[in-house]
């Protein structure tokens, strides 16, 4: 499951991300999944003109061959309940979501590291 700085990393072919990282998001085996609320933060980035028009969500969408996966509506008690060790309410609803699912979360955030979610990066 993809952060939201992976995803727009992802797209721009940032150097930014490891090797290693890159090389297990690209294997045969991959699959690449995206929150609702990474999209919607996405979204969000690109309408307050923080990331160009040019890297549409559906764009990145078809290129990646990702998956977004709906947040439900009985995941809020899980993320509610995780230590506001990230001020951001948003990475808590993805860790939460990670965790729910049993999916490991693809993200370069040190402080979503102190969570219980398993982690690639």
């Amino acid at each position: 499951m993809l952060d939201t700085h992976a995803l727009v990393w992802i797209g721009a072919g940032s150097r930014r991300i490891p090797e290693r990282v890159r090389d297990a998001l690209f294997a045969d085996d991959a699959e690449l999944f995206v929150s609702a609320v990474t999209a919607y933060e996405y979204a969000d980035l690109q309408h307050r003109g923080r990331l160009p028009s040019a890297a549409a969500l559906e764009v990145l969408q078809h290129q990646l061959l990702f998956e977004i996966v709906d947040f439900a509506g009985d995941l809020w008690p899980v993320a509610a309940t995780l230590p506001p060790i990230h001020r951001d309410p948003i990475d808590r609803m993805l860790v939460a979501h990670a965790i729910a699912l049993g999916m490991t979360l693809v993200s370069a955030d040190e402080v979503i590291r102190t969570y219980p979610v398993e982690m690639l990066w």
